[in-house]
């Protein structure tokens, strides 16, 4: 992850740093993206990115996991909002989430990034980012409402459900690259269809 030289930079010079690598892998895969291309658009020295960070793989987990900590915002703000009722606040959480990925600031990235794979780089992130959301999730979910004993199911379900909204984005670009477009709501509808399996069960 960045150095700490990188977090005393100063913000302006941080967000047009962040800026340049988001242009960078919005248009291309993480194989084919490079430092030259990064540091030209920051217009900063190549010097400089190696004090920032190691290489171009820390600087690529280290932008997936400012995305992902917005994306983790997202869903906790979503539960507060529910007054603790996980399974309501997913359903907006996927509402909100699916709007922004497909057609948010990071859309093209998204689009790249599933299309070259790259979604497998992200084993390489630190646990630390979904641990501490599935640790807020369970401190503000009103545990009453769900069939779960203790943190380790509840992170069980957390799992299950971030799947199934992975899973529907991604058959999303997968679907757009083949040239078969589907409308967004589409999406949607998918992934609170296999929310209601979890909630109710799929047998008749």
């Amino acid at each position: 992850m960045p150095t700490t030289t990188f977090y005393h930079l100063d913000p302006q010079k941080k967000q047009r740093l962040f800026e340049a690598v988001l242009a960078e892998f919005s248009q291309k895969s993480f194989a084919d993206s490079a430092i030259s291309e990064i540091i030209r658009r920051a217009k900063i020295p190549r010097g400089s990115f190696y004090q920032y960070f190691e290489d171009k793989l820390d600087c690529y987990l280290y932008f997936v996991s400012q995305i992902q900590t917005e994306r983790n915002q997202t869903f906790l703000k979503a539960l507060k909002k529910s007054d603790g009722n996980l399974l309501l606040a997913t359903r907006n959480f996927y509402q909100i989430s699916i709007n922004e990925i497909i057609n948010g600031p990071y859309a093209a990235y998204f689009q790249i990034m599933i299309q070259a794979h790259d979604f497998r780089l992200h084993r390489m992130l630190p646990h630390g980012s979904q641990q501490q959301l599935t640790d807020q999730l369970y401190e503000n979910t009103n545990l009453q409402l769900l069939k779960v004993n203790g943190i380790d199911e509840f992170r069980c379900l957390i799992e299950m459900i971030l799947n199934i909204f992975f899973r529907s984005v991604g058959r999303y670009f997968y679907c757009q690259q083949a040239g078969n477009f589907q409308p967004i709501e589409t999406i949607k509808k998918q992934c609170l269809t296999m929310l209601s399996w979890l909630e109710n069960g799929v047998a008749k």
